[in-house]
């Protein structure tokens, strides 16, 4: 079953000037941006071929800025947060186009799309959209549908703008369990549950 994720990195930079020692602070928060990404794709022995993810930056003078990971394209990619942003910051580094996207690195795209253009681009495709958040149905309890694209914020939740446009489009709501965990985690309780059910 293939599966789409969406982050919103609200501090995310959007520019390429962030130190690699310092991800965290000169980055904002590109650390957690990458664990999402290693999570959304490495396993132990390979890549999941069957996964996107669509990583919104919203941090800087800027944004927004879309970076677009493709698991049918991508190769070589690492767990480790060092790569990964070196990754983000060879595609931060394309001129970005709001209508189209920019190839950076074989299966690493980005845009100008922000949010609402990214969920219309998705709509059109006939994904499910699944906002994972503690007010949701439990997962162990959901049933996935046959395209879900799973939507989450990075170490905040959505904000009430944000709401409001994912409010524009169907969707559900999954909660991954009773406590508030980090973004990555969340990706990895999803991806346990969907690989037990569609091994």
């Amino acid at each position: 079953m293939d599966c789409t994720f969406i982050v919103i990195g609200h501090r995310a930079k959007t520019t390429a000037d962030f130190e690699f020692n310092d991800i965290s602070g000169s980055g904002g928060s590109l650390d957690t941006i990458a664990r999402c990404i290693a999570t959304t794709f490495c396993l132990s022995n390979g890549l999941r071929k069957d996964a996107r993810a669509f990583l919104i930056l919203l941090g800087g003078k800027d944004a927004p800025k879309t970076i677009r990971i493709c698991g049918s394209e991508i190769k070589g990619l690492n767990a480790d947060e060092r790569s990964i942003a070196g990754l983000i910051r060879a595609a931060l580094k394309k001129k970005a186009k709001r209508d189209e996207w920019t190839k950076s690195t074989t299966g690493v795209y980005i845009s100008k799309a922000g949010f609402e253009d990214v969920l219309r681009e998705l709509s059109e495709e006939g994904v499910t959209f699944v906002h994972l958040r503690e007010s949701g149905v439990d997962v162990r309890e959901f049933e996935f549908p046959s395209h879900p694209c799973f939507i989450l914020g990075d170490n905040t939740d959505l904000t009430e703008e944000e709401e409001g446009v994912l409010n524009a489009h169907p969707f559900l709501k999954v909660s991954v369990g009773p406590k508030s965990y980090h973004a990555s985690h969340c990706i990895t309780i999803v991806h346990n549950e969907m690989d037990r059910r569609c091994p």
